[in-house]
């Protein structure tokens, strides 16, 4: 009989379930890593019921394989092959033609509120900005927000353009004060935000410095747990083998909607065009505020590593500030055809 790991489904509760209630150790048979716990597909069935019940069989020109669904919908499948991840699926359902069968989502699972959101923050840029007509079409996401909620203690940098010889006092490498708050990707002018990244590199590059210019680096500690909406990533942090019937449904039908907003604070945006489009991601993290999260996580659009943008920095303790030269600044650039008039 074949067996799998639970490296072979890229998600994290199905590997923490095969490791706990598999006491087999050896190489798995589908992805072939080596002295892992294994257990027989089979058994995992009923944890792919609820999951199954998202899709129908269907002959539409869109259908997919329940391979292609799961691992386009979900980020299942990782790091298997096609034909590896098919006959994985195979042992499952214990079903030797679930491969060949082709589906597509039931009616009320299919993702609708991107084109909602393509449509309000249009609304928000040019038409109505205080009082959007399409506000309560995209506000159902508190469930969604909880799939994704994460508690860390944290240690983070923030830099600034360094003036003078001397570095900051760390008393004005922190959340500047409410006077001087310009627009950002998380907050409105005049409303202050801490925005810091997990690592001094990123931190830097994120001011979008210039060769030979210093930069100063401080490092703040939150001793006390903050509660994050973490947005990196939602396809890999959200599994649905976790979620109760209902929140599956829901977090299904706006997994494209949550992709789609996680980028929004991640994409670069240009200065000359920041009012406009800061926008609709400024939007989202005041209603991440309202759900009364401390703040959002979201890749950084110019270095390697993760960005916080934090709504109440209370409880920060300042450890030092360091100072950097900027060595050299890397640019790349691809050929542009406009658009034609």
């Amino acid at each position: 009989m074949e067996k799998c790991c639970g490296g072979c489904f890229g998600d994290w509760f199905l590997a923490d379930y095969i490791g706990i209630t598999s006491d087999e150790v050896a190489e798995c048979e589908f992805c072939g890593s080596k002295d892992v716990n294994v257990i027989a597909p089979e058994e995992l069935l009923f944890h792919f019921d609820s999951l199954f019940e998202l899709y129908e069989e269907s002959s539409e020109t869109e259908a997919a394989s329940l391979e292609s669904l799961l691992r386009g919908d979900w980020g299942l499948f990782e790091g298997l092959e096609r034909v590896k991840a098919e006959a994985l699926l195979v042992h499952v359902f214990d079903n030797s033609d679930i491969f060949r069968r082709k589906f597509v989502p039931t009616p009320d699972s299919r993702t609708t509120a991107i084109l909602q959101w393509e449509t309000f923050r249009e609304e928000l840029k040019h038409q109505r900005r205080f009082f959007p007509t399409n506000n309560r079409k995209i506000l159902d996401l508190e469930t969604s927000f909880v799939a994704l909620e994460s508690r860390m203690a944290l240690t983070v940098y923030r830099a600034r353009a360094c003036e003078k010889s001397v570095p900051y006092p760390i008393d004005q490498m922190g959340m500047p004060p409410k006077e001087m708050v310009g627009n950002g990707r998380a907050n409105p002018v005049g409303i202050p935000c801490l925005y810091v990244a997990s690592d001094a590199a990123t931190a830097v590059a994120e001011i979008r410095p210039h060769k030979g210019e210093i930069v100063c680096v401080a490092e703040f500690r939150f001793e006390t747990p903050l509660s994050f909406v973490d947005l990196r990533d939602p396809r890999r942090k959200i599994s649905p083998f976790y979620l109760a019937e209902e929140d599956l449904k829901m977090v299904h039908r706006n997994m494209n909607y949550l992709c789609r907003l996680g980028s929004e604070l991640t994409m670069p945006i240009l200065p000359r065009s920041a009012h406009l489009d800061y926008l609709p991601s400024q939007y989202l993290c005041e209603y991440i505020k309202s759900c009364n999260y401390d703040g959002v996580v979201y890749k950084s659009a110019m270095g390697h590593g993760i960005n916080y943008a934090i709504f109440n920095a209370s409880d920060v303790s300042g450890v030092g500030v360091n100072m950097y030269q900027v060595n050299h600044v890397h640019v790349e650039s691809n050929p542009f055809e406009p658009l034609p008039p």
